[in-house]
């Protein structure tokens, strides 16, 4: 917290006023929570908004990290790297395609 100012003024003053509406999430945290995150915020020197805004933004960068990785066994990964060094020949299917685009599709200079 900063000395002197309430969590609302801080607020107030941290963001342009058309946003305050427009941007809130909420949720109500039990009385043990707000504690915890009232004691962390102050160990790190932010206002109780700023911690949680920052908390559950980096938690969010790694959940979409997380869904976004593709995590592979040894055996999955050497079959994947094969297939790139050594993909396989098209099939009679996959080059009458090949040449339908190439015939239908105009090229952008």
């Amino acid at each position: 917290m900063i000395p002197g100012k309430s969590e609302e003024e801080v607020l107030k003053f941290s963001q342009p006023r058309s946003n305050l509406r427009s941007n809130r999430a909420q949720f109500r945290p039990t009385a043990e929570q707000k504690e915890l995150f009232m004691r962390a915020a102050s160990l790190e020197g932010q206002t109780l908004s700023e911690f949680m805004r920052l908390a559950v933004e980096e938690r969010a960068r790694r959940v979409i990290a997380d869904h976004e990785r593709l995590v592979l066994n040894e055996r999955a990964r050497e079959t994947f790297l094969s297939a790139l060094v050594h993909p396989p020949k098209p099939n009679d299917r996959l080059q009458a395609l090949a040449d339908r685009y190439a015939r239908e599709v105009k090229s952008r200079p």
